[in-house]
């Protein structure tokens, strides 16, 4: 029995991660998460209609392949992180790059802004250096 109960809270746990985010706790969990690479961070409260949309947005994101990390922000739970960070306003989304806030929004963001902001923000341009011809 116990075995049973092990396996469906692994499965659950497993479900959760690959549709859901994980969620900053308090100041050293976001500056713990949020130090490298490419983050977005969503301010979101449970009882906002317009925060479970963002969600399946946020979930549609190809986090591999654009090379960007998404969490999650509590603002019913995690009051320091939202009185330094944050807004009472949700949705509302940070981009942060290598721990250096980039930009913030509050409101609805739908897939083609999404995109837009995620090539704006992390994409890299590679500068082609020309030759010189002699």
């Amino acid at each position: 029995m116990k075995r049973v109960i092990l396996t469906a809270v692994a499965v659950a746990i497993s479900a959760s991660t690959a549709f859901g985010f994980e969620h900053i706790k308090d100041l050293t969990d976001f500056h713990k998460k949020t130090a490298k690479g490419n983050v977005i961070v969503e301010f979101y409260a449970p009882w906002c209609g317009p925060c479970k949309e963002m969600k399946r947005n946020l979930q549609k994101i190809n986090r591999k392949r654009e090379k960007v990390k998404i969490y999650q922000v509590n603002i019913d739970q995690s009051q320091d992180v939202v009185d330094m960070y944050g807004t009472p306003q949700v949705p509302a989304i940070l981009y942060i790059k290598n721990g250096e806030i980039l930009q913030g929004f509050v409101g609805l963001k739908q897939m083609p802004e999404l995109r837009r902001d995620i090539k704006r923000y992390f994409k890299t341009r590679t500068v082609k250096v020309a030759s010189k011809k002699r």
